[in-house]
């Protein structure tokens, strides 16, 4: 059974990395935290979205949307590879 859903589990856990729809919709990220341009609930995808369109630091945005994805694409390729849900050999 775990072969099966793996790769539901997997995929569901790399989509939730965005939830900025729900940050954004309730608090905006806030609040604010001193000496930080990121707020107190803000998670990396709405911090990124603040470093845009309110600090305009393009550059800074760029790099952490890049590290991220490879990280988050990263752990999904080795988690597919750990799971074996793809190998057809085991099964009957």
């Amino acid at each position: 059974m775990l072969y099966a859903i793996a790769p539901i589990i997997i995929t569901q856990y790399t989509f939730n990395f965005n939830n900025f729809n729900i940050i954004y919709l309730f608090n905006n990220g806030g609040p604010a935290v001193a000496g930080s341009n990121a707020g107190g609930t803000d998670i990396l995808v709405s911090w990124i979205y603040k470093l845009t369109m309110s600090s305009s630091q393009y550059a800074i945005a760029a790099t952490i949307t890049i590290l991220l994805s490879i990280f988050v694409v990263g752990l999904a390729l080795w988690q597919f590879r750990a799971t074996k849900s793809f190998k057809n050999d085991d099964m009957a």
